[in-house]
């Protein structure tokens, strides 16, 4: 039994917040496969799975947790599913409304609700969340 905890995200931050859990308790979860998004005072990053096996969720959502707290549990000699089905997050874009200006101007403004998501304050490595 894999005990999974906080990662620091940075230095001089000692607590995050769960955002939001993108698998639930049982799940079986593949290596690095993403688990969680957590919130720091910095950004908002994902917590991706140490090891696969099946996951048991010890921390709720918009919980406040400690740097190197366990937040979960990964079942590492629980067998793989069979048909090989993981748990996956269904992520739906959203449209992006596209407005024209007047025709003295020729620019258009795009309207998106994106956030983005960083590996580390120190790494440029953000990816976008819709």
């Amino acid at each position: 039994m894999l005990e999974m905890k906080v990662p620091s995200p940075g230095e001089s931050i000692t607590e995050v917040e769960i955002a939001r859990w993108l698998v639930k308790t049982g799940d079986y979860v593949e290596k690095d496969q993403a688990i969680a998004e957590v919130d720091s005072d910095k950004a908002t990053l994902e917590l991706p799975a140490e090891a696969a096996g099946v996951i048991t969720l010890q921390a709720e959502e918009g919980e406040a947790v400690k740097v190197g707290q366990v937040v979960c549990l990964i079942d590492t000699a629980a067998p793989k599913p069979a048909g090989g089905q993981t748990s996956e997050v269904k992520v739906e874009t959203p449209k992006q409304e596209v407005s024209k200006t007047s025709s003295s101007t020729s620019a258009n403004s795009f309207h998106s609700s994106s956030s983005f998501i960083c590996c580390t304050g120190s790494e440029s490595c953000c990816t976008q969340r819709y």
